[in-house]
């Protein structure tokens, strides 16, 4: 393992640069674009790196309520991909449709999406929980 700069703090870097100080120099406005996406893009995988472990372990244990099961096993991603599969058949079944199951399986899938959205772009999401908390009010 290394010290440091560790990865994460190479990403942001690397980010940093391409949108503080590389992006701004530029006059072809094509090349400024790729560089702002590729800033975007090491943004992304940075939030990824910081945030799967936890996001992907609060989803199993949102599938293991909603499934019934006890699924604990050291491969998260295979543990939340397979129980998402099963999930989905219930859904494709109908057993989603009305009743408690329903609201669990929607309030399930709205957290999911919240987390994806902490990932790959925090910046809509705020967007998006701010005009519904001013919309409840």
């Amino acid at each position: 393992m290394q010290d440091h700069p560790t990865s994460l703090e190479l990403i942001n870097a690397v980010a940093q640069f391409l949108n503080a100080e590389l992006a701004p120099t530029l006059s072809d406005p094509r090349l400024k674009f790729r560089a702002l996406v590729a800033a975007n893009v090491l943004n992304i995988v940075a939030r990824e790196l910081e945030l799967s472990d936890a996001q992907l372990r609060a989803e199993r244990e949102r599938l293991n309520e909603l499934l019934s099961e006890n699924a604990s096993g050291e491969n998260l991603r295979a543990d939340v991909e397979r129980m998402t599969r099963e999930l989905s058949q219930k859904i494709r079944a109908g057993e989603a449709d009305e009743g408690a199951f329903h609201n669990a399986v929607f309030a399930h899938v709205e957290q999911t999406v919240i987390e994806k959205l902490q990932v790959t772009n925090p910046k809509y999401l705020a967007r998006v929980l701010d005009e519904t908390a001013d919309n409840a009010e």
